[in-house]
């Protein structure tokens, strides 16, 4: 992009009403008189003061839109995307994201609970439940986070024991599906210097996918989470200990997973009948499915979270902090991948992994510099198995092809990673309203792999290989931002991200490749943007521009029988993004985000053919094509009312419309491999009272039921047919809330 286009897009992006760097998702909350704290930049401040494209939503915000799980939170943050595949979250923020497809993979948006980093994109099914709120940091944030940030980070911030005593239950009952839980807390002192919080919630979520076969509803889901945190703070001051433990299970029965095209060839054909006596496979997705097996499907998940966080008063307005962490993640899911009543293939994947974190920093302030110095240390074990179980010789009559199709691919991974990371932050007030901030760290992380594959089928050798690596990285980061007194703000900033390299782990023809390695991944930002609160602060406005190039983009493809992961040459990503929410008297609040993305390789050699290639294509030069998981466009508008009925009653009305642009899931570029555009409505009526702290409420999420797919690929050796996966259909809840 030359620079009279760059500066072109920075001022269409200061005219447009919604792009962003705020807490749309808070409703009528955001409009109001207060502004949202948050801990971005580790320090605390308000999101008007932050000089990023910041989300905040908050823990009322969530229960407002009735937010369950992580995926839900991409309808109201502008430039966020987070598919859900088999027990994992992919997430994708502003183009940028790693795919499903190698389980080794960490993610390039990092995760982090309570300001620990989670390596793991399974540790996102970790129960959402009395959470203080969610920070959804986009762009580069390497320099400030850490590793694995170069789309940007997602912090959610667990709601703190209290000095005061207080207490909720909540129950809830959804009639779509049959679903129902309850959760709640209790806080409070114990003594004068020690306060707990105790959070819990179990509950069943019905399956949405009818199974034609089996007659029941697949992709049903039993969770619970419990959470206990102890509050240590000397009568006189000086710092305080909060130790926290925190446990939550996902057990999902049966699968989402469902044909978007069957092919014409013999097993194809063998499907059909196979389910011609409950009326043939779909093959279009819907909330229906035609499947069984002899291994059950299921999805499996538990994490335990162990977290120490001290702050220590060092005097002269020095504080130290730190934050020690452990995580445990135990995951198990079993998928019939021909997603039929034959069976002819089947996998289970096992994950067991565990990781240790420290981080040590000291902040404070030196004339006119507020300053941070620290450093942090990760540790991480990962044992992956990927275990796939072919029986095609009776089903696939024409030798030779038969034969080749029975067995067993077995393959497993082993992985250990070690970091150490000095980082370094200055906000210099050069002026009253002007404003230097700067951040730089350096990260060495080494890893150690041993990559495994015992194959008994398909012909394709055995192999193992044990590879070291090392590599040494620096994130900077640079901001100038200027305030117009206290209701305005604009900045521009440059930013680096990046991902160390690491090992693909389940790609059954490496014993054929030998590409076992990818490289580091690398990005660089420019990004102007501006914060006003107009109105008397009724109006809330969030504007962003930026432009980002990566180098070494890692991308994961389906080879059509096996996934396959390498470095891609260059890709860039430049966009707009905002949101607006305005108080119109005490009563009404509208409001709405906006995301234009435009996200394309500029250089991706020797990349697999798309699917319209000209016949003879071996590889191609994907220049010019769109990143996956990056749609075009995305929206979000609302409304909120709430009007008194009563002396202490009130009642609250809330719409809710998003789109989400057509999204592609494979380089080919097949059409069944792209997500079509999609609005999905959602609404909740509530009535409440706050002198008895009661509250009932009424959910509803995707309203007018559509049909919509986080995932797409080609099933293994069933030529011309594609597999998706559903997202969940409409669910209507009563929500009871009681405080004491």
């Amino acid at each position: 992009m030359n620079r009279i286009t760059l500066f072109r897009l920075m001022l269409l992006a200061s005219l447009a009403v919604p792009t962003s760097a705020y807490a749309q998702a808070d409703g009528a909350s955001a409009a109001r008189d207060s502004e949202i704290v948050v801990t971005a930049t580790k320090r605390e401040q308000t999101l008007l003061d932050v000089p990023l494209s910041v989300a905040a939503v908050s823990g009322e915000g969530m229960e407002a839109m009735g937010i369950r799980q992580f995926n839900d939170l991409q309808s109201s943050v502008p430039n966020l995307q987070i598919d859900q595949t088999n027990g994992n979250f992919v997430e994708s923020m502003r183009g940028l994201g790693s795919g499903g497809g190698n389980l080794a993979f960490e993610q390039s948006v990092g995760f982090f609970i309570d300001g620990v980093y989670s390596g793991r994109s399974r540790s996102m099914q970790t129960a959402m439940m009395d959470v203080a709120r969610v920070e959804v940091v986009r762009g580069p944030q390497g320099a400030l986070f850490g590793k694995n940030t170069n789309a940007g980070a997602i912090s959610v911030i667990s709601r703190a024991p209290t000095r005061q005593f207080e207490a909720q239950l909540r129950g809830r009952y959804e009639f779509e599906n049959d679903g129902y839980g309850g959760g709640g807390f209790v806080s409070g002192p114990l003594t004068d210097s020690l306060s707990t919080r105790l959070s819990f919630q179990a509950g069943h979520e019905g399956g949405y996918m009818y199974n034609r076969v089996t007659r029941r509803d697949d992709n049903s889901n039993n969770n619970m989470g419990i959470r206990g945190q102890l509050l240590f703070e000397p009568a006189g001051g000086g710092g305080s200990i909060l130790f926290k433990a925190e446990y939550a299970e996902n057990n999902y029965k049966g699968g989402n997973l469902t044909y978007n095209g069957l092919g014409n060839c013999v097993f194809c054909d063998q499907i059909r009948a196979a389910s011609a006596a409950v009326g043939g496979p779909p093959e279009r997705p819907s909330f229906e499915r035609a499947q069984s097996s002899a291994y059950p499907e299921f999805s499996r998940t538990n994490n335990l979270n162990l977290t120490v966080t001290a702050k220590l008063d060092l005097g002269g307005g020095f504080e130290l902090s730190s934050i020690s962490g452990y995580q445990r993640l135990r995951a198990r899911t079993q998928n019939d991948i021909d997603i039929s009543p034959i069976a002819f293939s089947d996998s289970i994947h096992t994950e067991n992994s565990s990781q240790l974190s420290q981080e040590i920093r000291v902040a404070g302030a030196v004339g006119p510099v507020d300053l941070i110095v620290g450093g942090s240390y990760f540790y991480a074990r990962s044992d992956i198995l990927q275990e796939i179980y072919w029986n095609g010789a009776d089903k696939v009559l024409t030798p030779p092809i038969g034969p080749l199709l029975q067995g067993t691919a077995r393959l497993p991974f082993h992985q250990t990673s070690e970091a150490l990371s000095p980082f370094a932050a200055i906000d210099w007030h050069l002026t009253d309203a002007l404003t230097f901030s700067g951040s730089l760290r350096y990260n060495h992380e080494s890893k150690q792999a041993r990559v495994a594959g015992e194959m008994s089928v398909l012909a394709y050798p055995s192999y193992v290989f044990i590879r070291s690596r090392s590599e040494a990285l620096w994130d900077y980061s640079a901001k100038l931002s200027y305030k117009f007194g206290p209701s305005a703000q604009v900045y521009v900033s440059y930013a680096t991200g990046s991902k160390g390299g690491g090992y693909v782990s389940n790609d059954s023809r490496l014993g054929l490749t030998g590409r076992v390695e990818f490289e580091p991944e690398r990005a660089r930002s420019w990004e102007a943007g501006a914060k006003l609160r107009l109105l008397d602060n009724r109006l809330h406005l969030n504007m962003a521009a930026f432009t980002t190039d990566f180098t070494n983009l890692q991308v994961s493809s389906f080879t059509g029988s096996s996934f396959t992961t390498g470095n891609a040459a260059e890709a860039r990503s430049r966009g707009i993004e905002g949101d607006a929410a305005l108080r119109i008297g005490d009563m009404l609040t509208i409001g709405g985000s906006l995301a234009y993305l435009d996200a394309y390789y500029t250089d991706y050699p020797g990349a697999a053919c798309t699917y319209d290639a000209p016949a003879g294509c071996t590889t191609m030069n994907l220049a010019g094509y769109r990143l996956t998981r990056a749609p075009k466009w995305k929206w979000n508008s609302y409304a909120e009312v709430r009007v008194p009925v009563a002396s202490d009653w009130a009642l609250t009305g809330r719409v809710a419309a998003d789109y989400t642009g057509a999204s592609i899931y494979q380089d080919d570029r097949h059409p069944n491999n792209i997500m079509p555009g999609y609005t999905k409505l959602d609404a909740r009526l509530a009535l409440a009272s706050e002198a008895n702290d009661l509250e009932v409420a009424l959910i509803g999420r995707n309203l007018t039921n559509k049909v919509s797919f986080s995932q797409s690929f080609g099933v293994p050796l069933v030529a011309g047919s594609w597999a998706v996966f559903v997202n969940p259909s409409r669910t209507i809840a009563l929500e009871v809330t009681k405080g004491f």
